[in-house]
């Protein structure tokens, strides 16, 4: 079997995880990309029980707030007119915690851990992202390998 080298990528995480597949990537910690912190990740764990890589890039909640901030960029654009609403161009500017399961301290926790206040800064997130490409990577990977080895 080929191995899973992990390339470009790895930049983005702390050194300890530098000779690591892909694969080992997208289950390690979220503490193992670069700039989380452990206590970032106990935050994490505590609001979201996001413990891996893996974990982070696929949260509901995460993926609530890139679907939202989509739909708040697009609203003007895939609406006809007459339903056209300002307050669809706002909503990825409302607080992480006007989606449903985030809570006020859930919400005060990315704060702490990422800064985060908005539902667009949650699903634009330096680390989501990273997480996400990570395990899209570690997908592709694991494809090339079922099917071509």
């Amino acid at each position: 079997m080929a191995e899973e080298k992990t390339g470009f990528i790895v930049k983005f995480f702390d050194k300890a995880y530098e000779e690591k597949s892909i694969m080992e990537l997208a289950e390690a910690p979220v503490a193992a990309i670069s700039g989380v912190s452990d206590a970032d990740a106990a935050d994490l764990k505590k609001a979201f029980n996001i413990g891996t890589v893996e974990d982070l890039a696929v949260n509901q909640n995460v993926l609530l707030a890139q679907a939202l901030a989509t739909f708040s960029d697009a609203s003007a654009e895939v609406l006809d007119k007459k339903f056209e609403a300002k307050e669809f161009n706002e909503l990825a500017d409302k607080p992480a915690s006007a989606i449903t399961g985030i809570s006020e301290s859930d919400g005060a926790l990315l704060k702490k851990a990422f800064g985060i206040d908005t539902i667009r800064e949650l699903a634009d997130n330096k680390y989501v992202l990273i997480a996400q490409a990570t395990v899209a990577l570690a997908a592709l990977v694991q494809y090339i390998i079922d099917e071509v080895f």
